[in-house]
Formats: C-alpha cells, structure tokens, sequence
C-alpha cells in the first residue's frame, strides 16, 4: 500500500532533482496558502485594489509550486487561484456586455497564472537538462584524464616491457649451453628455462594487448589454419590424454585472413579448452559456411570444467583470469584479433559439461564468388 501511494506521488510531481519530501512539504504549503488566501478574499471586505494586491500573491505560490514540484501541482494552485480570481474580480464574468473595466482585469489574471506555469517549468527542465549534461561533460572530462594516466602508464609500461625481452633472452641462451654442458642438471636447468619462457610469454600477450600488430590479410583457406593450428597442440593433447576431433566442412570459401593472428586466436582457445580438461577428455573443432548469412562459423568445444555464469560474463575482461599464472589477457586478445576480421566470438558453457567458443566470420561480398 505504502509503495503504491509512493508511486502515485511520485507520477503526480515531474521528476526534479529536488526530493520526495521537499516536494511534498512545499506543494503542501503552497496549497494551504493558496487556500487561505481565497478563503481571505471570500470573506473580505477589501476594496478592488486592496484584492488585486492579493491575487498578485498567487504568482509566487504558482512559481514555487512549479518550479519545485512540476507542472501539474502548479496547474492545480493556477486553477484554485483562476477561480479565486473570478469570484472577485470577474463578478460578471458570464455577462460580458456588463462587465466593467476593472472586472475585465480577470483575464490577464488567468493568463498569467497558466503562463507563470508553464513558463516556470519550461525553464526548469531546461535547467535540469543543462544540469544532467555538465555532470555527463565533467563525467567526461574526468575519464579522459584517467585515459590520459592510463595512456602515460602504458607507454611507460610498454618501454619496460620491451627492454627486459632483451636480458631474458640474453639469459635463456646461457641456460640453454649450460644445460648441455650438466646434463645432470638437467631438470634444473629445465625448470628455469621453463620459467623464462613464460616470463616471455606473458610479456608478449602484454606488448600484444597494448599494442595490437596490423593485421597482413592474405586469401587463405580457413580449414588450412585450424588443422595447422591442430597439429601444433597435438602432442600435448595426447600427453595430456585429450582426443582431438575435426568436422571441417568441404565448401567453405576463400577468406582474407592475417595467418598467424587467427593461428594466436586458435591456440589459445586450443590451450584454454586443453587445461579445462584436466583429467583429459575430447577437444571437438568443427566449420560451416552459413551462406544466407554470408558467414563462415568455428566451433571449439571441450568437455571439461565448464565456467559459471558469473565468471563467463567476464572471460573477455582484459586481465581477468582464474588461473594462478595466468594473465588474464588470453581471450581478451583472441576477441581483438577476431573482431579486427570483422567477426564476433561468443561462449556458452555449463558447469562440469564444458564450454563451446563459437568465431563467427563474414564473408565480404566480393568474396563471395571465391570457393576452394
């Protein structure tokens, strides 16, 4: 009951920044005033001036209630105030040809009632409007100089990253000499190398993220780059005790594809769907040319873990990751690269069922005619 009333209220007063209760307490002064003050002349005696002096008082309770409350709550007193108006001043106010000179004052009473009205929230919500729009310009304003510190941040962030490719490098060599000349470090010797080289990793993904590489569209074969891209992972499929499935259609068409972005874009989800599978399982690879959608569709599909709900709405945030050593950069630069083709990628997954990345590619029109 209580939110219904609410709501009534809150239909009744215009949407001002003001709050419920300020409305409320205004418009209710405002209408008790009103009230008074007719109920005042009513019972006189005042002379023709003495009550023009009165009706002049309306103007601010019509402007308060307005500005505050919004168009019907001053409206309403514009109204209580027209009808006090000619009950005084307009006593032949339906006999015109008997009206005087100042009985005929009424009218621009009554005009001006509804006009201070009217004009009073016009203004408002321009008032308001203007309002909105610099809160919306320094909201601007302010994020663009946090994309300002981000921008210095990365450059910054980009120069290191950069420079300490060239010691890792340096120190991988050495390593791998000295695991060749102490073969009984071997392990070692493996570890760190290991080591190094996800150091490497995460710095590229980094240097990737941040600044994307030009894409070198060539025509290309899409079921050419996944079963390249397969047969990199293999081995560690099979080690991993994960069976690999291929569906790839026959008719797809040539694509202008930039071959070793959409190898990256592959692996990577080759690499997720294999560590979601822990205890191994079935990596399942499929295409299809969709041509009344002028569309080309790759679907990855895994049996393993799954994701919830709540974590696959974030999957494609840039450094957001579940994994201990991950750096949650992954699909963030798996969706850059698929939408820099013009595509789009999605993923469904049910927990402990598995998950399906579907990449779809459109086919531009003046490749349409090119078939394998």
């Amino acid at each position: 009951m209580k939110n219904n009333f609410l709501m009534l209220l809150n239909r009744f007063f215009s949407e001002r920044s003001f709050a419920l209760r300020t409305k409320v307490l205004v418009y209710s002064l405002a209408l008790i005033i009103t009230l008074a003050i007719a109920l005042l002349i009513r019972q006189g005696p005042f002379n023709d001036s003495e009550t023009r002096l009165i009706l002049y008082l309306f103007h601010v309770l019509i402007f308060a209630s307005t500005f505050v409350c919004g168009l019907a709550p001053g409206i309403i007193i514009a109204t209580i105030s027209t009808i006090t108006a000619i009950s005084s001043l307009g006593k032949n106010w339906f006999q015109l040809s008997q009206m005087t000179f100042h009985e005929a004052e009424v009218f621009p009473f009554i005009a001006l009632y509804y006009l201070v009205a009217i004009t009073v929230d016009w203004f408002r919500e321009h008032i308001e409007k203007l309002e909105r729009q610099l809160a919306e310009i320094e909201e601007l304003h302010e994020r663009t100089r946090q994309m300002e510190k981000l921008a210095l941040a990365g450059q910054i962030a980009l120069g290191i990253a950069h420079e300490i490719r060239n010691p890792i490098t340096v120190v991988h060599g050495y390593l791998q000499v000295l695991a060749q000349k102490q073969p009984e470090l071997e392990e070692s010797y493996g570890l760190m190398l290991d080591e190094l080289m996800r150091a490497n990793q995460i710095i590229s993904d980094f240097l990737s993220f941040s600044r994307p590489r030009q894409l070198q569209k060539v025509p290309l074969q899409l079921n050419q780059v996944l079963e390249s891209s397969v047969s990199l992972i293999a081995g560690k499929a099979v080690r991993s005790n994960i069976a690999i499935k291929t569906d790839l259609a026959y008719d797809l068409p040539i694509l202008l594809l930039d071959h070793s972005q959409m190898m990256q874009v592959f692996l990577n989800l080759f690499n997720n769907a294999i560590q979601a599978m822990p205890a191994g399982g079935t990596l399942a690879v499929s295409t299809e040319f969709a041509p009344e959608q002028n569309v080309v569709r790759i679907k990855i599909k895994d049996d393993g873990s799954g994701i919830t709900p709540e974590v696959l709405q974030q999957i494609f945030d840039p450094f957001f990751t579940t994994k201990d050593q991950g750096t949650g950069l992954g699909l963030s630069i798996t969706q850059t690269i698929v939408a820099a083709h013009g595509g789009q990628i999605e993923a469904e997954s049910k927990v402990n069922e598995g998950t399906q990345f579907t990449i779809t590619l459109p086919l531009p029109a003046a490749e349409a005619e090119l078939q394998v």
